[in-house]
């Protein structure tokens, strides 16, 4: 009741165009179209012996990059529903990749985590792989806090990684399936360590979800 309520006050828009949904979080049909498009990804050439497969389930861009944003960095839980609805996009390639699969969070650093108060990669994904019966495990943790990586060339992102990420103490991911989740990637440098990290360690195959990517 409170629901129609509330539809009958402030009726639902589409987060990227205002047009009238059915459903508040929805994305109206063309704005769907032209934002939300899962895609593989080409992986960066030093990523190519330690990630599996990559995957993107939207453009980086207009209400996608806004609500990523708003989500990150003024911690607006808001628009969570938007960005889970991008994410039944999706079920199909889910379906492809090996079962069991431990699902793993790219890690925040401890003050960046304290700071937030939660990890966006989490916050994204969990709800929609606990209805594929997948539940998010800490395998990584971060060792040490690095340096914004926005401004940085690909080469030097590598050298700043480099040691950032280890497998969480008393875990034994010898043989396991692990599907990497993060909000976006840029240049998947962090992907790639993350990944080298964890086939180090003994991991079968990584693989790696992302949110939204500038690339096509």
């Amino acid at each position: 009741m409170f629901s129609m309520f509330l539809n009958f006050l402030f009726p639902p828009r589409c987060p990227n165009c205002r047009a009238y949904v059915e459903r508040r979080g929805d994305f109206c049909a063309p704005c769907m179209r032209r934002l939300v498009h899962v895609h593989a990804l080409v992986r960066p050439t030093e990523a190519a012996d330690v990630l599996d497969g990559i995957w993107a389930f939207a453009h980086y861009r207009e209400a996608v990059r806004d609500l990523l944003r708003a989500l990150k960095y003024q911690k607006r839980k808001s628009a969570l529903p938007p960005l889970h609805a991008v994410l039944q996009a999706g079920d199909g390639i889910l379906a492809q990749l090996p079962h069991p699969i431990a699902a793993v969070p790219v890690p925040l650093a401890a003050e960046r985590a304290r700071t937030r108060g939660f990890n966006q990669a989490e916050e994204i994904f969990a709800p929609w792989l606990h209805a594929h019966d997948i539940a998010l495990t800490a395998l990584l943790i971060r060792t040490r806090a690095t340096a914004p990586l926005y401004d940085h060339t690909r080469a030097e992102r590598r050298r700043e990684l480099r040691g950032a990420f280890a497998v969480t103490e008393g875990a034994d991911v010898a043989g396991v399936d692990v599907l990497l989740v993060d909000d976006i990637m840029t240049t998947g440098a962090t992907l790639t360590e993350c990944a080298r990290v964890l086939k180090r360690a003994g991991a079968r195959r990584v693989y790696a979800f992302v949110l939204a990517s500038e690339h096509l």
